[in-house]
């Protein structure tokens, strides 16, 4: 019994190793960004239960189409299939009572899938390494039940990785840290949604002066209602060293 398991514990490692390979072998490097022809942007963050990597708790992303001035919102709660830890409480200001009536991952994320278009350009704060292997060990689950082969490796841009890259010198490379940086604050618990629209707030930030920016990068601020979307969320102050 216990060599099953064992098995079973070192066929789990190598399958989510496999993961891993499989998702940073779709990371997009600053320079590589001129080559892309994405069909849009789309910044996402998780929050997550606390205990486990694939209990996902919370979906929220934009979506910034080319070749359009709208702006595509996903936000949904979802019931844990554990429960939520007191930092996660603490960080959240969510509590199982807010997710008591909730639907489950299994039907929230198929909603997600089908909400990234597969040419899109995924962006987001160190997701290639958290957010993107949490939805793959939560696929990897319900695959296992459904009798599926469901992955989720979209080219992504991580925008910790570009912000090491274009600011070597920095001592903290956190979400709240590199936005302040730039005269942004957060106005609102750390949630899902505006960390996604904070990351690509950030983004946007990284790449304002340098000549290596695309042509086809959306501007959120500039947008129908994105003003107004991301002041709802941060304050700018102009006169940030």
């Amino acid at each position: 019994m216990r060599s099953k398991e064992q098995e079973n514990k070192r066929r789990q490692r190598r399958r989510k190793k496999q993961l891993e390979r499989a998702i940073h072998a779709q990371s997009v490097s600053f320079d590589g960004l001129a080559e892309l022809h994405p069909r849009g942007v789309i910044s996402f963050d998780l929050e997550m239960a606390g205990a486990f990597p694939d209990d996902i708790i919370e979906i929220g992303a934009i979506r910034l189409p080319l070749g359009s001035d709208k702006i595509e919102v996903f936000r949904r709660l979802i019931r844990p299939r554990t429960f939520i830890n007191r930092t996660v409480r603490n960080m959240t200001g969510l509590t199982k009572e807010d997710l008591r009536d909730k639907s489950t991952l299994d039907v929230i994320l198929p909603e997600f899938l089908d909400f990234v278009d597969p040419e899109d350009l995924v962006v987001g704060h160190a997701i290639g390494d958290n957010d993107l292997l949490s939805i793959n060990l939560a696929l990897m689950r319900m695959n296992h039940q459904n009798g599926t082969n469901i992955r989720f490796c979209p080219r992504y841009l991580d925008t910790v990785r570009l912000a090491q890259q274009l600011l070597p010198k920095r001592k903290k490379y956190n979400l709240i840290a590199l936005l302040e940086s730039f005269g942004w604050h957060s106005k609102k618990k750390h949630r899902a949604f505006e960390d996604a629209l904070a990351s690509y707030v950030l983004l946007e930030c990284l790449l304002e002066d340098s000549a290596e920016k695309p042509d086809w990068l959306p501007d959120l601020l500039t947008r129908q209602g994105g003003r107004e979307l991301v002041l709802q969320y941060l304050d700018h102050k102009e006169d940030a060293s």
